[in-house]
């Protein structure tokens, strides 16, 4: 809601960034951009129409939008008349007392989105909503509401609670009414200062509207406040929701609640030092909300997820941050580009995330991997290459990575291989270059980044687990747009920020073991 105000890893060397800062935390962020605490060696050859790849420029930030200025932070997805209408908080990173303005931008394909700009503004510095942050918007009857966080930063030192629920109207997703009227606190028994991110829908079941808000009980932790109205103005509290494994969460920020496959989806983020999108299920809007082996979609660079259908088709949006500077070894930001995933219902129930239909459409014209070269042990026949990192680090390296491209292939790893993955930025020091890594005796897929300074090795900035098996192929996509890259395997997806990546050599590499590259192509958006 409001936020808290490195490289081939040849060597495993890694310099972890400082917790990013989550959109939905109720942190002061008065300065929100400065960081206050928070060809293959034997591989098949191109099919001759393929396309050079370094002619694939294209418009910036069509598969992960931003607006012209400034950059997103949480999303809040309202789908209405075969559009998803994406309300967000607009950061300006301009150092005002006040920020986080809900901006709109809207959908029909996820590859073509109108810009509105503004939908509703902050308040004044003597204001309960100084700063906004996120809720939710809900039809009933020819009137649009809007609930939101009103979060100023200046009320505890003046005895007055920081966050409270707001109410705006309207006719037409265009022009708010604020309802100041119906503005109310943390009832009693919860944490005053962290009250947040109202998500509200009608309960069937119960015959009236429910609100689900990011809570702390008092003296205990974060948890999912339930309050009920008839009428979308007064507010009765009731229990709060019981989410398995979620005690030891300060908050459960961003709360998001639909029905898939017969079940009840609640999705909501961690706010810690993790930074994660999690979900439960249920049967019931009241729960008990079950935990499953795999609860988690993203890694930390992908956060605040909720989510916005097209038909029957529903996706998981959240954002990517940019780091301090634009530089790869920096402090992560607040707020950067909008990512969106297409959820997949597994057949043991667990939810997935994949590359979009119409993402994968676009991107669909084949492209030249271009002139490649050697790293160590690499050989090949026809559609395979392997590369045998047992002595040190086997590695294949292609030509420039378009500004828009997507990677497709498959890849299997044997028992010795301790890590294997996509490096990019890659210069005449392959060492120095940026990677996504895959760990198999760890199961776990990660990002980190290095500087090229001998550092001893920490945990991962950014990580997603995944269970890997010796000898099994596994099918993987990469999504690039411009800096911004989303590597989707095993139902999963890592989301991070290379800087140094447009338009650098890229390719594959791997240690400890060897790893089989099938059916690597590159393809760039068709015309």
């Amino acid at each position: 809601m409001t936020k808290m105000p490195k490289a081939l890893m040849v060597a495993a060397i890694s310099l972890a960034a400082a917790a990013m800062f989550s959109s939905c935390s109720g942190e002061d962020t008065r300065n929100p951009g400065v960081t206050e605490a928070p060809g293959r060696a034997a591989a098949a050859e191109p099919a001759e129409a393929a396309a050079p790849a370094a002619e694939a420029k294209q418009a910036e930030d069509r598969l992960f939008w931003k607006p012209p200025e400034g950059w997103v932070g949480d999303v809040m997805p309202f789908n209405d008349n075969g559009q998803i209408h994406l309300f967000y908080l607009q950061d300006w990173r301009d150092g005002a007392p006040g920020f986080h303005p809900w901006h709109l931008a809207s959908t029909a394909n996820l590859t073509d989105y109108s810009y509105a700009g503004e939908s509703i503004p902050f308040g004044e510095e003597h204001e309960q909503d100084l700063a906004l942050g996120t809720g939710s918007v809900i039809k009933a009857g020819d009137t649009y509401h809007a609930y939101y966080t009103g979060h100023n930063w200046k009320f505890p030192q003046e005895g007055k609670p920081k966050e409270a629920v707001m109410h705006a109207v309207s006719k037409d997703l265009k022009t708010w009414t604020k309802a100041e009227e119906d503005t109310f606190y943390a009832p009693a028994g919860y944490e005053k200062d962290d009250f947040r991110d109202p998500y509200v829908l009608f309960n069937e079941e119960q015959g009236e509207y429910w609100m689900l808000v990011s809570a702390r009980k008092e003296g205990t932790g974060g948890v999912i406040a339930v309050l009920a109205s008839k009428d979308l103005s007064k507010w009765e509290v009731r229990e709060p929701l019981s989410v398995e494994a979620s005690s030891s969460f300060f908050m459960l920020e961003c709360p998001d609640v639909f029905r898939m496959n017969g079940k009840w989806v609640l999705v909501f983020s961690e706010f810690s030092d993790k930074k994660a999108t999690h979900y439960r299920v249920s049967d019931t809007l009241n729960g008990p909300w079950e935990k499953l082996d795999k609860d988690v979609f993203d890694g930390r660079a992908f956060y605040a997820g909720k989510t916005g259908s097209l038909g029957e088709r529903r996706f998981l949006f959240g954002w990517v941050p940019t780091r301090q500077l634009e530089k790869d070894y920096m402090k992560w930001d607040w707020a950067g580009n909008m990512v969106a995933h297409e959820m997949t219902l597994g057949k043991d129930g667990r939810l997935g995330v994949k590359v979009p239909d119409e993402v994968d459409r676009l991107l669909s014209k084949k492209a030249e991997l271009g002139a490649a070269r050697q790293l160590g042990s690499v050989t090949g026949n026809g559609d395979e290459t392997v590369l045998d990192g047992e002595a040190g680090v086997g590695g294949i390296i292609f030509g420039q990575m378009p500004q828009m491209a997507k990677i497709t292939g498959t890849v299997r790893f044997d028992k010795k291989v301790s890590y294997s993955g996509l490096v990019a930025g890659v210069g005449e020091e392959p060492e120095k270059a940026y990677g996504i890594q895959i760990e198999p005796a760890k199961d776990r897929i990660r990002y980190d980044v290095a500087n090229g300074e001998t550092l001893p090795s920490i945990e991962p900035d950014v990580q997603v687990p995944i269970d890997f098996e010796p000898g099994v192929d596994y099918k993987f996509t990469i999504v690039i747009e411009n800096d911004v890259a989303v590597f989707y395997i095993g139902d999963s997806a890592l989301t991070t920020r290379i800087y140094k990546m447009p338009e650098q050599a890229w390719g594959w590499y791997s240690r400890g073991g060897k790893t089989t590259l099938s059916k690597l192509e590159l393809f760039v958006p068709a015309p």
